[in-house]
C-alpha cells in the first residue's frame, strides 16, 4: 500500500485535490465549448455575408444588363415610335421591327428576392428601368461604378434603380 492510504482508504487531502482537479477540467471543457460556439457563430455569419455579397454583385450585373438593353432599345427607336419599351418583354423581341431583334436573352429574376424585377415607368410611358423589391439593407457602400454611385446613400436594395434616362 502506498503512503497516502490507510487500510485501503484514501486520505481527505487526496480527495480534495481530486475534486479541485475535476473542477478545473470542467472549467476548461466549458471554455473550449464557448470558443467553439463563438467560432461557429462567426463562420455562419461570414458564410451568410458572403452569400449576400454574391447576390449583391449579381444584382449589379443583371441591373446593368437591363439598363444597357433599354439603352439599346432607345438608341434603335425608329422615327415616330415610342421611345421606351412598353413592357420588359419587348426587350426579348422588339415588336417595332419585322425581323427578330433582341436586347436581352431572357428576363432575369432579381438575384436578391428571386422574383421578377419591378419595372420603373418612364414619364412619357413605357419602362425606363428596373429595381429590386427587396427591403434588405445593402452591404456594399463603396467602390461602385459611376452609373451606380448614387447607391451608396441607399438604405435598401429597393432604392437601387437601374434606369436609363438619356
Amino acid at each position: 500500500m502506498g503512503p497516502s492510504t490507510v487500510h485501503g482508504e484514501t486520505s481527505p487531502l487526496r480527495e480534495a485535490s481530486a475534486r479541485r482537479q475535476r473542477g478545473v477540467t470542467y472549467f476548461w471543457a466549458l471554455l473550449l465549448v464557448l470558443f467553439i460556439t463563438l467560432a461557429l457563430g462567426t463562420l455562419v455569419n461570414n458564410v451568410k455575408s458572403s452569400g449576400q455579397r454574391a447576390r449583391e454583385a449579381d444584382l449589379l450585373a443583371v441591373g446593368d444588363l437591363y439598363r444597357n438593353a433599354i439603352r439599346q432599345y432607345v438608341a434603335s427607336t425608329p422615327v415616330g415610335a415610342r421611345r421606351y419599351p412598353e413592357k420588359l418583354d419587348d426587350l426579348l423581341r422588339d415588336p417595332r421591327y419585322p425581323v427578330v431583334r433582341r436586347y436581352l436573352r431572357q428576363l432575369y429574376p432579381d438575384p436578391i428576392t428571386g422574383a421578377p424585377f419591378v419595372a420603373i415607368p418612364a414619364p412619357e410611358g413605357g419602362v425606363m428601368g428596373v429595381r429590386s423589391a427587396s427591403h434588405k439593407q445593402p452591404l456594399k457602400t463603396a467602390g461602385l461604378q459611376a452609373e451606380t454611385a448614387g447607391f451608396v446613400r441607399s438604405g435598401t436594395y429597393r432604392d437601387w434603380a437601374f434606369v436609363y434616362a438619356p
